[in-house]
């Protein structure tokens, strides 16, 4: 096989994952057993979250067209994209797809992308043959960008987090007429999103066997109390009478004839928070799912970019919007403990079910919209929580203090003033899209200014361990290290050490290099170099002869080290150690 299939199948490789510990306190972990009854019921309550999003493509093909059956062929495509997008995440073989339960929705950093398509002249098929270009660009990106930490790191994805839950409390108070504009919400409004919302609190915090259900049960309460107060939508029976039970939708077929510089431009640099969303909301499953979690594993993560990118694409064709992670229904599942996969997988036939059946998406929009406001308002402040947890995983220095700082501001200055953004610069005039790119901006700009080094010359006297576990301590704070970083790096050195003094060496030259992602420890000394770690380690091995002592002194000494290597030369020898920051 090429050297390149070899690196790609490497990458990839399931066998590179990161053993999960399930955390205590959740209801059910990835691969919990769930009755398929209380599965979909579950599922049901995601498909309530995931229904807020059927507006976006609904008012993209809007400011196409008037026509309510392309309106509607529109929607029901995205749905079946967006349906495509959650299996793909779900696969745990091959190598392709997260693992991971992210149900999806229609990716809102697009929304100005696609009205910019219509103004331009475009119709369905330039949106389609758009998407797919962005498809392809988002499938390139997950393998151009060799350390993805580097490019997207916790600071930026916890940014994108945060401001998608700040997205949806502007499509919450959109939703209640309280924008610029709105219509000022009438009193039964009020009272049936407070009502809805209290429902959804008060099971939450129950503990009963009722809490995993408190959206879809706060929901039904909220919809009843809407219309005894006077708050369902004008015209709905009617509006369900004219929708057929059983309709195929009928793909676009791409027009890459109609692409246009302009809105190709804003496609692409949606790319930026396609991305950031992605792996962010992979990062905060990760958190929630492992009682052992301190840094973003990257090989599910590359196969969940991956298995994003093909859906993208594959949504470009059938001639839909474009999918992506349901943040808001990440957060309900983790608010209510509810992560197994199980439950995504009945939400596929679901969201199937929904896209080939005109009348249930229409029961779906219909929904009054003081209830959707109450599930955007619930489920929007456990986003930002882990937002702001997944940001402030590492210790914050003032670089990563100022890509949170620009990003949010950014992002929350286009929330205040969009019709400023909307006339200079629509291709990012969105809060999602415009924070996440200038996050990223700031993250790509400052890197040259992450790289630090330190050099100590350490004495092999009887506090050379001592020592070196000091400086490694200072160097931690002043770098802004992890705990578990800086405390693998000083008990990794110290241990060395020892072992070097016990062989009699009289110095050691020792050097710390930092990068974005990593440290990188060096050791130089005169005499010959240490032996290779065990590949077993046996207790044995402690009273065997000194060699064997030593290859365990020296599995001890790196064992939390991503990578130890060595070379000799006529001038000494030399160590290299490499720990994940």
């Amino acid at each position: 096989m090429p050297r390149f299939g070899v690196r790609l199948t490497n990458v990839l490789s399931r066998a590179n994952d990161k053993p999960m510990q399930p955390p205590p306190g959740l209801v059910a972990w990835l691969d919990t057993p769930l009755p398929y009854p209380v599965s979909i019921g579950l599922a049901m309550q995601h498909l309530s979250v995931q229904s807020v999003y059927f507006v976006l493509p609904a008012a993209a093909a809007a400011a196409l067209s008037p026509d309510p059956g392309e309106i509607t062929r529109f929607l029901c495509l995205s749905i079946l994209a967006a349906a495509l997008w959650q299996a793909l995440q779900l696969i745990t073989r091959g190598p392709i797809g997260s693992g991971y339960p992210i149900p999806a929705i229609h990716h809102p950093a697009l929304l100005s992308a696609y009205m910019m398509t219509g103004h331009s002249g475009g119709g369905f098929g330039a949106i389609g043959a758009m998407v797919f270009l962005t498809g392809i660009g988002a499938v390139g990106l997950a393998f151009v960008m060799p350390r993805l930490r580097v490019f997207l790191p916790n600071e930026v994805a916890g940014v994108v987090v945060i401001l998608i839950g700040v997205a949806l409390l502007v499509v919450a108070t959109a939703q209640l007429g309280l924008l610029p504009g709105g219509i000022p919400p009438h009193t039964g409004a009020l009272l049936a999103m407070f009502g809805s919302l209290g429902v959804m609190i008060g099971l939450a915090l129950s503990r009963t066997k009722a809490a995993p259900f408190a959206v879809l049960i706060g929901s039904v309460v909220g919809v009843a109390l809407a219309i005894a107060l006077g708050q369902a939508p004008a015209n709905a029976q009617q509006v369900l009478a004219g929708r057929p039970w059983l309709a195929l939708p009928q793909p676009w077929t791409p027009d890459f004839t109609a692409v246009r510089p302009g809105p190709l431009l804003a496609y692409l640099l949606a790319l930026v928070a396609i991305i950031a969303t992605a792996a962010g909301n992979m990062v905060v499953i990760q958190r929630a799912c492992d009682a052992t979690w301190t840094r973003p594993d990257a090989a599910p993560i590359r196969r969940g970019l991956l298995a994003n990118g093909v859906a993208i694409a594959a949504a470009g064709l059938l001639g839909g919007a474009c999918p992506g992670p349901g943040t808001a229904a990440v957060g309900l599942s983790i608010a209510t403990g509810t992560l197994a996969r199980r439950i995504v997988w009945c939400g596929v036939p679901l969201l199937v079910i929904v896209a080939l059946c005109p009348k249930f998406v229409a029961l779906f929009v219909l929904t009054p919209a003081p209830v959707r406001a109450a599930m955007l308002f619930y489920v929007a402040g456990f986003i930002m929580a882990q937002g702001c947890q997944l940001a402030t995983v590492r210790l914050l220095d003032t670089r990563r203090t100022l890509i949170i700082a620009f990003g949010l501001s950014s992002g929350l200055t286009v929330a205040v003033a969009p019709q400023i953004f909307v006339q200079a610069l629509p291709a990012i005039a969105s809060p999602l899209s415009f924070g996440a790119v200038m996050a990223f901006l700031a993250n790509l700009v400052t890197l040259p200014l992450v790289s630090r080094k330190a050099e100590l010359e350490l004495p092999m006297d009887a506090r050379a361990g001592r020592t070196a576990s000091d400086w490694l301590e200072q160097l931690g704070g002043n770098w802004g290290l992890k705990p578990q970083t800086a405390r693998a790096a000083e008990r990794a050195v110290s241990e060395l050490a020892e072992l070097l003094q016990e062989r009699g060496t009289a110095a050691v030259a020792l050097s710390a290099w930092r990068s974005e992602d990593r440290v990188e420890i060096g050791l130089k000394w005169q005499g010959e170099a240490l032996p290779e770690r065990s590949a077993t380690v046996r207790a044995e091995d402690l009273l065997g002869p000194l060699e064997a002592q030593e290859r365990f002194a020296v599995w001890m000494a790196t064992r939390e080290a991503q990578s130890f290597t060595q070379r000799s030369s006529p001038r000494g020898a030399e160590a290299r150690l490499i720990f994940e920051d």
